[in-house]
């Protein structure tokens, strides 16, 4: 699901940084168009599909960085190729009219999911992820707790470049994730409890329980020249091994989704960013600023 809201939110967040970031603006804004037709909610076996122009605004400075390659990404810590970042995910609401399975029910609500994780880059190409987000549901007449989602990730990126046409330089970058989540079980409820009041035919009730809810893999391919950007990325979940797979909302085993975007750069700043490499912590910024402290003599 990280992909499609990357598209959607503003063409911001991705997996990667390259070492073609160097030269490149602090910042930058522009316009974006993104297709992206995903599942209605996890295991489900109906799909929504949205296109949206949206305004780009992107960001890449020495404690945070949101463009289409570092992602979006709040440094707490960093040592050694390890860091400790603030990170998240999400997925959209949805109206149960408009999905046979939870006809009747509670509409879903939007739900956003942030929280530490924990990085380790292997030095550009592998990096290796393990997350602890803190899940919220909005909706028009609530904003409520939802539970705790654990993430562990391992993520692969290249770089390359090709000539198109009247010889332009086009420079191309991919990325390929493979992940697997579990679920509290507050979670797990938004998406597969059947109270009592919802039991209808083909419908039973189930009390959701936490555990394992999926695996996904995913492939990421960014198209640049000049100030234009084509993305293009797909995604396959399974859920053959979700612990609420006896849910009667869990229909599907796999979801498969995919999406697609154009963005087009307006105006930068004269800053130039601040290489990946020399990107710190809060925590790091702090220590450093005390141990300065300490050497100031004193009269």
């Amino acid at each position: 699901m990280r992909f499609f809201v990357f598209l959607i939110l503003g063409l911001s967040f991705s997996f990667a940084a390259f070492a073609e970031d160097e030269g490149r603006p602090l910042w930058d804004w522009g316009i974006g168009l993104g297709y992206v037709r995903y599942a209605d909610y996890p295991a489900s076996d109906e799909y929504s599909q949205l296109m949206l122009p949206f305004p780009t605004f992107q960001y890449r400075g020495e404690y945070l960085r949101a463009d289409d390659r570092e992602g979006g990404r709040a440094y707490l810590l960093k040592s050694d190729g390890w860091s400790l970042e603030f990170s998240g995910s999400g997925r959209f609401p949805l109206d149960s009219s408009k999905n046979k399975a939870r006809f009747g029910m509670e509409d879903l609500p939007l739900v956003l999911n942030g929280g530490p994780q924990l990085v380790y880059d292997s030095g550009g190409t592998w990096e290796f992820q393990m997350a602890t987000f803190f899940s919220a549901a909005f909706r028009n007449d609530y904003i409520r707790e939802n539970g705790m989602l654990l993430k562990a990730q391992v993520v692969y990126r290249w770089v390359g470049e090709t000539r198109g046409p009247y010889d332009t330089q086009i420079l191309i970058t991919g990325t390929t994730a493979l992940e697997a989540n579990a679920a509290s079980n507050q979670y797990m409820e938004t998406y597969y409890e059947v109270d009592s009041g919802d039991v209808r035919a083909g419908r039973s009730e189930y009390a959701a329980q936490a555990g394992f809810l999926n695996t996904n893999l995913s492939y990421y391919q960014r198209f640049a020249s000049g100030r234009s950007s084509l993305y293009i990325g797909a995604s396959i979940s399974d859920y053959s091994w979700s612990a609420n797979r006896s849910s009667p909302l869990h229909k599907s085993d796999y979801n498969i989704g995919w999406g697609l975007g154009y963005m087009y750069q307006f105006g930068e700043s004269s800053k130039p960013s601040v290489s990946p490499e020399d990107t710190q912590g809060v925590i790091n910024r702090y220590r450093q600023h005390r141990r300065d402290q300490r050497l100031i003599p004193l009269d």
